[in-house]
């Protein structure tokens, strides 16, 4: 890349971030502030030893299992399905599915499920969860369905190499089924 090119894109400044930030400390950290008092306050419902395990381990879990996963996953799609309505139709159906079974993990598996109260968890969530994943994956099919057709259809009516319109045939109820024009 040119240097002239490189000045020419540059900001003439410091970057500034506005006051967003500002904002965002200033709601957020009286209301992690209060939770952390909760937390200690009711230290014998909340269990704050435990509460702090699962957030170390959590983080842990986010930053050494699941963030290489979605790379790599994210780089063989990349690698392996060509730019275009497929990839990005493909991207949403992995990414949707990984997002619900991540929430649905918990659920699935039964963490807080107590034998005196039979109305926690009462729900089948792994056939919820295979439902949804199927929804997901049947919109993303439609949405591949839908582009192809309509890609079909404009390859159809586009001009030929002198600017005449593609001749129109006699077995196309699409388009009158007349003969040419």
């Amino acid at each position: 890349m040119s240097s002239a090119r490189t000045a020419a894109t540059a900001p003439a400044g410091p970057v500034r971030a506005g006051r967003a930030p500002l904002v965002g400390a200033l709601i957020g950290v009286p209301v992690m502030g209060y939770g952390l008092r909760g937390v200690l306050v009711d230290a014998a419902s909340t269990r704050p030893g435990e509460l702090g395990r699962w957030l170390v381990g959590g983080a842990l879990v986010h930053d050494l299992v699941l963030v290489p996963l979605v790379l790599a996953v994210g780089w063989g799609v990349h690698r392996l399905v060509p730019a275009g309505p497929t990839r990005r139709v493909l991207t949403w159906c992995l990414a949707t599915s990984g997002v619900l079974a991540l929430v649905a993990w918990p659920f699935v598996r039964g963490y807080g499920r107590q034998a005196s109260n039979p109305s926690l968890l009462a729900r089948d969530y792994a056939r919820g969860l295979v439902t949804y994943i199927v929804v997901v994956w049947a919109v993303g099919a439609f949405v591949l369905l839908a582009a192809a057709v309509r890609s079909r259809r404009a390859s159809r009516a586009q001009p030929d190499a002198h600017g005449r319109d593609a001749p129109v045939r006699a077995s196309d109820p699409s388009t009158g089924g007349g003969a040419g024009r």
